[in-house]
């Protein structure tokens, strides 16, 4: 009888192991209280098949090598984690902040869905419990995407020895172009501004008129072209200043630019025609007089 319970006990612990592993995956370190009720359920077949989990060394070589495509990081964590330091992996592939209960609120879902359907999205957090909730959440979404997990988050990226950082603001743009022109002329200028994390920057421009505009992302230190034309004489100052990638903005870079009143007149470009009939004009004048 002994032998009997024994083997039952036997039994039985080997089912219990195998519905364990079947329907409550291992979350390590993970709060469980901010586990979402919504996502409790079986999700053993849209593991499988509609998210990948990637290590940290994966992710480092998918950032870092556009040939592979575009992945964008996800990071799902609360803001002041984010604030004290995320993932370091180079513009296009820089990391995006999302915080998880976002996407938790179907309003914020719909926003991410919108902003990123069908592309490459990497989540990640501290240890891979809510960026593996956040895959969930995408996958029940129907979400056009490649969806991959990062296990381990952060706490295995400074493990590995891969890089993190903080966010620092780009320098003012210097600034290239005309002092002074005609109206209803469009004139080029040349922006550039390095921001010291390499993050892609935009510009946005007070052209002094009325109008004002943003420029789309470029990379740092990469000379950006955009052009300009007043319609009214005047002096009109000109701002200028960069944002890169995360919000952070940089001081103003100021101008001027003249439209005079009256229309510039180039001497070197005076037919010399009209300077002949002006001396003969002047000549035949002062012989009249004399």
């Amino acid at each position: 009888m002994y032998n009997n319970y024994y083997k039952k006990g036997i039994v039985i612990g080997i089912i219990l192991i195998f519905i364990s592993a079947g329907f409550f995956p291992i979350i390590s370190g993970y709060d469980k209280k901010q586990f979402s009720d919504n996502y409790r359920g079986n999700i053993v077949t849209k593991q499988l098949n509609d998210y990948t989990n990637i290590t940290v060394y994966e992710a480092w070589d998918l950032l870092n090598d556009t040939t592979n495509g575009i992945q964008i990081p996800v990071d799902v964590r609360k803001d002041y984690e984010w604030e004290a330091g995320f993932i370091n992996t180079p513009y296009p592939e820089s990391p995006i902040h999302y915080c998880l209960d976002l996407l938790e609120e179907q309003s914020g879902l719909e926003e991410f869905i919108d902003l990123y359907d069908g592309k490459e999205v990497i989540f990640y957090c501290a240890k891979g419990g809510r960026s593996w909730v956040a895959t969930q959440i995408l996958v029940d979404s129907d979400f056009a995407g490649t969806i991959y997990n990062m296990v381990g988050g952060t706490t295995a990226w400074k493990t590995a020895g891969l890089p993190m950082r903080t966010n620092d603001p780009p320098e003012p743009p210097d600034i290239q172009g005309p002092g002074s022109g005609k109206k209803k002329t469009y004139y080029d200028f040349i922006l550039n501004s390095q921001d010291p994390d390499e993050d892609g920057v935009k510009y946005f421009i007070d052209w002094g008129d009325g109008n004002t505009e943003w420029t789309d992302f470029s990379e740092s230190g990469q000379p950006l072209i955009v052009n300009h034309a007043w319609d009214k004489q005047g002096t009109y100052t000109t701002i200028f200043r960069a944002q890169d990638y995360y919000g952070a903005e940089s001081d103003n870079s100021t101008g001027n630019m003249i439209i005079p009143k009256n229309k510039i007149l180039n001497f070197a470009n005076i037919n010399m025609n009209i300077l002949d009939l002006f001396f003969k004009f002047y000549i035949k004048y002062f012989q009249q007089n004399i």
